[in-house]
């Protein structure tokens, strides 16, 4: 199986940082988070905080727009610095109270998912104008579409020297298989007709591994690398693809009920999104050349079709 993660011990990663900080550092633990990140928390004096570093500044970039967009209004860790250091990107983030949500049992997670909703609901709420566009946000918080049909269709394209780029080649060598991929690609773009004309802000990556919670309510949502302008019910999507068993998309509407509204379309909108999770999950587990989760992904996504 491989891996996309950047190298980096944590005897390499301390002498990173107090070069960056010029400071000591005591307490440093790798986190587990993302594909391609390599992250971990650490101390100065008695302040905590959490770095990222990739190979490539633009994700890291636009995760401090975000802060800087959104952090008043949403549970943004506050960026403390950033910047490159020996040909390597940083962000370093301070670190806030509590754990993952998905390190927490399934009685804890069910007790923090209405504090998820609420919060999110806020997130769905937020007004963009048309004039914002489409697509991953760039670091100066411009897209590249001009609907959000464009934008999916464009994310599967093979040639767009990002990390799926040739990814087709696949089909010829590793066990991705076409006619499976093309059955789901062609059933989402059939549901994507439900999609609403406007854009909202969606993270990308909405999953329990990337809430904090000290157990009660969420303290932070980290990992925005993967923020656009879209559909903010592929979040939904990406939640409930993962932890199906906490019935986030009932709680979200019903959060909505209370306010008087409802979701269009909601139930298609969801499918698509549903669909696309396992589509692109096929792509990538055959890039990595994990058959385990290959087959998962396809086992998901017949069963959405």
């Amino acid at each position: 199986m491989k891996s996309f993660k950047l190298a980096m011990s944590i005897d390499e990663a301390q002498v990173m940082l107090e070069a960056i900080l010029n400071t000591p550092i005591t307490h440093i633990e790798g986190i587990e988070m993302g594909e391609l990140s390599r992250v971990f928390s650490f101390y100065v004096d008695s302040e905590s905080y959490v770095v990222h570093f990739r190979d490539s500044n633009i994700s890291l970039e636009k995760a401090d727009y975000i802060y800087r967009t959104y952090g008043d209004i949403l549970p943004i860790p506050r960026v403390i610095k950033k910047g490159e250091h020996d040909g390597l990107s940083f962000i370093i983030s301070e670190k806030v109270e509590g754990v993952p949500i998905s390190s927490l049992s399934e009685t804890e997670q069910a007790d923090v998912l209405d504090h998820v909703a609420s919060i999110f609901t806020t997130m769905s709420e937020i007004k963009l104008d048309r004039s914002k566009g489409y697509g991953w946000i760039s670091p100066t918080g411009e897209t590249a579409f001009n609907t959000w049909e464009e934008m999916i269709i464009n994310s599967f394209r093979d040639d767009d020297g990002g990390f799926h780029h040739n990814w087709t080649q696949l089909y010829e060598t590793s066990f991705l298989e076409k006619e499976v991929f093309q059955q789901g690609y062609d059933k989402m773009l059939e549901l994507l007709q439900y999609a609403p004309d406007h854009p909202g802000l969606v993270h990308g990556d909405f999953h329990l591994g990337n809430m904090l919670s000290d157990g009660k309510k969420v303290t932070g949502i980290v990992d925005w690398e993967m923020s656009m302008h879209g559909d903010f019910v592929l979040d939904v999507a990406g939640l409930h693809f993962w932890s199906e068993h906490l019935s986030f998309p009932e709680r979200i509407q019903e959060a909505w009920q209370k306010k008087g509204k409802e979701i269009p379309h909601f139930e298609e909108r969801l499918r698509a999104y549903m669909i696309w999770k396992a589509i692109d999950g096929l792509r990538f587990f055959a890039k990595k050349d994990d058959k385990q989760a290959y087959d998962y992904m396809k086992a998901r996504l017949k069963h959405l079709l």
